[in-house]
């Protein structure tokens, strides 16, 4: 629920509860509202169903619409509400306070939804937050995180109306959680820290299920999919091994420290086409305080690597993270632009209540806006700071991301047409008014545009490879490549 755009794929979250509840025999209906769906017809289905329970999964951004839907539902049906999801692992009692919601689901979902479905008595499910008759706010103990994640059933999206989405891709979620620890990130009161990793034929056994299907483009949901290399190989063996001839994303961003030219030279054989980094920032000073762990000869690294590869490559940064200045940023920006990344993403820096970023900006910035405000109106504050420095105040943030902005605008549109015919509209992108303009045209024409990029992808993949075949001596230089030689 909430305001989003068309999605890609379906929601991988509600793919794993839906298909926890129907494996044990419960009865499940999905409505992704992110499809179009109105909330006129969302009652509609609600009163054809009757079901047992209503439940929902919210992200914090524009959490207050959801609580807003959830009022109005109540006020027409007697059905328990359950709010799961990001929002709800962050927030928790918060929920029950400020919202009409009767269960909130913190951290993995599939063991306690299934628990309130078998109706095992709320006091008795862990990772529940619910209320009792007198209307008193229960926290009950948290859930464990699932060790063995290959005992859950993978999506088939039975419920789903998969022909809607915008692309014929499904998204795969290899492992959970995250042993690192940097400042901005929520993952870890969601996930727990440390990785749990699906056994290799179990992931790959969920991509031969789609693949027979007709699927021929997946996305790795993961925040760490390079990070135990070992097993990344693993499943590009079995990839290889099992003739699966498909195109894999890597779109949530990998960490630089964690990819090496024989791994890389490795998924590229078996179907890996796109790489993005949580690059962040080249200042030394900004990526310690935001304990990212990384630095600026890393991020170089792991784009060439991937770039030498004919491969493309992505990299999200972030404006006004701790330490950082007008001046570090507009080195970041000409740092970017060193790369040669197929796309880049600039983002002004959001703290999350709960993460020790937000803690960090109470303590040494100042909130432009409160959460409940900025996490309601990101669609209207996204090229508006939503906190300040003394050392990057909010005019200069705005003029970053503005800066920022128009460099995405460039990579986009060189992306779909390349360089020569993206001339003419490079020079409109530096006009703010018109490079809006442009962008609301280009989201309009969202599957022709990602149309037009596949084919150019598939023609520059063909261009490198006949030039490695016309160029044998470059073996030398990359003797990795000799393996997987063409």
């Amino acid at each position: 629920m909430g305001r989003y755009w068309k999605p890609a794929t379906p929601h991988v979250g509600l793919g794993y509860l839906s298909e926890t509840l129907l494996t044990h025999g419960h009865q499940v209906e999905i409505a992704d509202m992110r499809l179009g769906m109105r909330f006129g017809e969302l009652v509609a289905t609600i009163k054809k169903l009757r079901p047992d329970y209503i439940g929902i999964t919210a992200a914090s951004l524009e959490y207050q619409k959801v609580y807003t839907d959830i009022a109005l539902l109540k006020n027409i049906f007697d059905i328990p509400i359950i709010l799961g999801g990001p929002h709800a692992s962050v927030v928790r009692e918060q929920i029950l306070q400020y919202s009409k919601t009767d269960l909130v689901v913190v951290g993995e979902g599939e063991q306690t939804i299934l628990e309130i479905a078998k109706r095992i008595p709320y006091k008795n499910i862990q990772g529940l937050i619910w209320r009792d008759r007198r209307g008193n706010i229960i926290t009950n103990p948290p859930r464990l995180p699932i060790q063995n994640l290959d005992t859950l059933p993978f999506p088939t999206y039975q419920k789903f109306q998969l022909n809607k989405y915008l692309e014929h891709k499904i998204a795969i979620v290899a492992e959970r959680g995250c042993p690192y620890n940097c400042t901005y990130c929520a993952s870890r009161l969601i996930l727990g820290r440390g990785f749990r990793f699906r056994n290799p034929q179990n992931i790959v056994r969920e991509i031969t299920y789609w693949y027979e299907r007709g699927y021929r483009e997946f996305g790795f949901n993961d925040d760490e999919f390079t990070g135990y290399k070992e097993w990344a190989e693993q499943i590009c063996d079995l990839i290889i091994g099992g003739n699966i001839h498909a195109g894999f994303e890597l779109r949530t961003g990998i960490r630089v420290d964690k990819t090496d030219a024989s791994l890389l030279t490795k998924m590229k054989a078996a179907g890996f086409f796109f790489f993005a980094f949580g690059a962040e920032s080249c200042d030394p000073h900004v990526l310690r305080l935001a304990r990212k762990g990384i630095s600026a000869t890393q991020i170089k690294r792991a784009v060439r690597l991937v770039n030498s590869l004919g491969l493309e490559s992505s990299g999200f940064f972030m404006i006004g993270l701790p330490g950082d200045t007008f001046a570090k940023f507009k080195k970041t920006l000409a740092f970017a632009r060193s790369l040669k990344l197929s796309e880049v993403r600039f983002y002004n820096a959001v703290p999350y209540p709960g993460t020790d970023f937000y803690d960090w900006v109470l303590k040494y910035g100042r909130l432009l806006y409160p959460p409940e405000i900025y996490l309601n109106r990101y669609d209207r504050l996204q090229r508006e700071p939503v906190f300040e420095t003394k050392e990057f105040p909010a005019h200069e943030r705005q003029i970053a991301y503005d800066l920022g902005e128009q460099f995405f605008v460039e990579r986009l549109f060189v992306k779909t047409l390349g360089s020569r015919l993206a001339k003419p509209f490079l020079f409109l992108c530096k006009n703010n008014v018109l490079r809006s303009v442009l962008l609301k045209i280009g989201f309009r024409l969202t599957v022709p545009v990602r149309k037009l990029q596949k084919f150019r992808r598939r023609w520059i993949e063909k261009r490198h490879d006949e030039h490695l075949i016309a160029r044998p001596g470059i073996y030398r230089h990359y003797p990795f490549l000799e393996k997987f030689k063409i």
